[in-house]
């Protein structure tokens, strides 16, 4: 206990010792996101049904899609169709599939507009394109069909301030409790 009201005195004289490491690691939070480049995202909101019933449920090929697109089969055919091309883990990063109460949506984001709107259409393409394929489901009727709700066409910019201050919060109190630790050696 003594040396805890020893640690609140030093503090109370030396209180830089808790500022400084925390505005310099909460400024430099500030400065990474700053120096990045910014982020936008485009999206396509698409409701899918089948021509032919798969599982008893028209609400298997919305409820699937999400995590058919993770894997790796569904990403090889959308890189094979985006020219420049980029790699998998590239489109992994990129890439976000949602399901909402049978609509899916399909959101790219990244730093190149044009890039990102080739992405999602190529995305679209290979599910039109392939179909229930996808599923693993073979035969004659493997078409999906697919309506499309929403489309964005314009790059949106992501909101980064969620993060940054969240980032900046955090980066502030490590630094505060290494400022803490330098003033606890101090005592001894």
């Amino acid at each position: 206990m003594a040396d805890f009201t020893r640690l609140l005195a030093v503090m109370r004289y030396r209180w830089w010792y808790l500022l400084i490491p925390a505005v310099v690691l909460a400024g430099s939070a500030f400065a990474q996101q700053y120096f990045q480049p910014r982020r936008v995202t485009v999206s396509i909101d698409v409701s899918l049904t089948s021509h032919a019933p798969m599982n008893d449920t028209g609400d298997t090929l919305a409820y699937d899609f999400p995590a058919i697109s993770r894997g790796d089969d569904y990403r090889q055919r959308v890189v094979a169709l985006i020219t420049p091309p980029i790699t998998t883990d590239t489109l992994a990063r990129m890439l976000d599939v949602r399901n909402n109460n049978r609509v899916v949506t399909i959101t790219v984001s990244g730093s190149d507009g044009s890039q990102l709107v080739a992405i999602r259409d190529a995305a679209l393409a290979v599910l039109v394109r392939d179909g229930t394929l996808l599923w693993g489901k073979t035969g004659s009727d493997t078409a999906v069909n697919v309506m499309v709700l929403h489309k964005n066409d314009t790059p949106q910019p992501q909101s980064i301030y969620a993060t940054l201050v969240a980032t900046m919060l955090l980066r502030g109190l490590a630094g505060a409790l290494l400022g803490l630790l330098v003033a606890a050696r101090r005592i001894r």
